[in-house]
């Protein structure tokens, strides 16, 4: 199935779900950034894709053995190893002195809350001389939508359109208690920013925020007490499930 779905030019581990992988790659044929910035780089995955329709990406990842197993991979890579919430403002204040302009960002490095609201907001500090499509991956994560939503994104003028749930995430619905059973991942948001400042409020828009709210508390990150409340529902679903199994049989 990834052979027909996905362009077997790329060959290194993504870890993006099918529809996200699409996403983004038609996203970045339509774009054909000059310039492209990933935060979070890992095995690469992601970034063969973005290399492959860039001409410049800056790379950022707090792991420096990143830049070292990917060295020569891409010719038009330049790879920023730290603490992206040094890095990237430091990344921002270059840009922006040379004029250039990333068409392209994609934020997937911190999956706590302060993480992602931190680079989410250095690219405020972005004067752009073109649109700009931020990406965000594991929008269906409770930690990285906590940061996503704690954005200040009405404080930067630039920003025209914000939407949290342009690709569904997934929930691994598994009985049996491993690291992934009942776990929220995946899932892309997006926002837009523009040269010219935007006129009148901004909304962020979460058009899957129902399904989110749904499968919180039966997750494996809910709180305590919405544990609790998640427990004893499904304990009630299963009793009514045995007695309607009981009555046919």
């Amino acid at each position: 199935m990834d052979e027909l779905l996905i362009d077997t030019r790329f060959p290194l581990h993504w870890q993006m779900a099918p529809a996200e992988r699409l996403a983004m790659i038609a996203l970045l044929e339509q774009i054909k950034p000059r310039v492209s910035i990933e935060i979070g780089t890992y095995e690469g995955g992601s970034l063969q894709v973005i290399s492959a329709y860039s001409e410049k990406v800056f790379s950022l990842d707090l792991d420096p053995g990143v830049a070292s197993r990917l060295a020569g991979r891409f010719s038009n890579v330049e790879f920023l190893s730290g603490d992206s919430r040094i890095v990237l403002p430091d990344l921002v204040s270059r840009l922006n002195a040379s004029g250039e302009t990333p068409e392209f960002v994609l934020i997937d490095g911190s999956h706590y809350a302060e993480g992602v609201r931190s680079d989410i907001e250095s690219l405020f500090l972005l004067k752009p001389t073109r649109d700009v499509v931020i990406l965000m991956h594991d929008s269906f994560n409770p930690s990285c939508r906590a940061g996503m939503r704690e954005a200040a994104w009405a404080d930067c003028p630039h920003v025209h359109e914000v939407e949290l749930d342009l690709i569904p995430g997934n929930f691994s619905a598994e009985q049996f208690d491993t690291a992934e059973s009942r776990s929220m991942w995946s899932g892309l948001g997006c926002a837009i920013l523009k040269p010219t400042p935007r006129t009148g409020p901004l909304v962020v828009r979460e058009w899957q925020r129902e399904v989110f709210e749904a499968v919180l508390p039966i997750s494996r990150h809910a709180a305590p007490q919405t544990k609790t409340v998640a427990g004893e529902i499904r304990a009630r679903l299963a009793s009514v499930a045995a007695k309607l199994t009981a009555a046919r049989s």
